[in-house]
């Protein structure tokens, strides 16, 4: 009677510790879920956000030395979520854009002629221009570039985005030009001359635009009349 008792309860504990290591299994398995697929969520959402930023960038005729180690983080950042998960066959196409165009070499003109014909539009722009500066401020901290290459970046990206709304000043006074809104252009060059009042842009650039913007102004005072010099005057 005693030995069956001492079996059965063997067996019993035998069939509790089978439990607890399924349990323990389990549980570190679901450990492991939680984690790839937080992982995975992050990941994904800086490829989204490298992604928007580098194409508005690109748009802009950003520097290359900007856009490539955008480019460069956003491929590893494909293989990162593809390797995670194996199904995202649907990134191949971007992937294979990014690492194109982390190849590539373009001039330099680091948005030498970039513009925005609207406000709405300007402050996307800026937007892109900040996200972009957040995401190399992200990838310093996280040690995937240098620090040099952070500031170069971050003092490219600042004059990106005085060169970007001195343009786009300029491009909105010339559509209210043509609109025959003279009060609106003027508004437009007053903002141009201070944006150009701050540090960024090289001198050459400042002194050509500063003369067009006066002889924009010249031929808008000989064509708008009394009204436009009253508003010249209170500036």
């Amino acid at each position: 009677m005693f030995v069956p008792n001492l079996l059965t309860i063997f067996f019993l504990l035998l069939l509790l510790w089978a439990g607890l290591l399924l349990a323990k299994w389990a549980l570190h398995h679901q450990s492991e879920q939680y984690w790839r697929l937080r992982q995975l969520a992050s990941v994904d959402e800086r490829r989204r956000q490298i992604y928007e930023a580098s194409r508005a960038l690109l748009q802009m005729d950003t520097d290359p030395e900007i856009l490539q180690p955008l480019y460069e983080t956003l491929a590893n950042d494909i293989k990162t979520i593809q390797r995670l998960d194996p199904s995202r066959s649907d990134l191949d196409a971007q992937l294979k854009e990014a690492e194109t165009a982390g190849r590539k070499r373009g001039s330099g003109s680091a948005g030498g002629s970039a513009a925005v014909a609207t406000e709405q539009e300007l402050s996307v722009a800026q937007r892109h221009i900040q996200r972009a500066l957040q995401i190399f401020m992200d990838l310093y901290k996280g040690e995937k570039i240098s620090a040099s290459q952070f500031e170069s970046a971050r003092d490219k990206l600042r004059t990106l985005g005085l060169r970007v709304a001195v343009n786009s000043s300029l491009l909105m006074a010339q559509k209210a030009i043509e609109h025959e809104d003279g009060i609106r252009a003027m508004s437009c060059y007053r903002r141009a001359e201070s944006l150009l009042g701050m540090r960024g842009l090289p001198q050459d650039e400042k002194r050509d635009k500063l003369a067009y913007i006066k002889a924009e102004r010249e031929k808008l005072f000989a064509n708008g009349g009394r009204g436009l010099l009253m508003l010249a005057s209170g500036e």
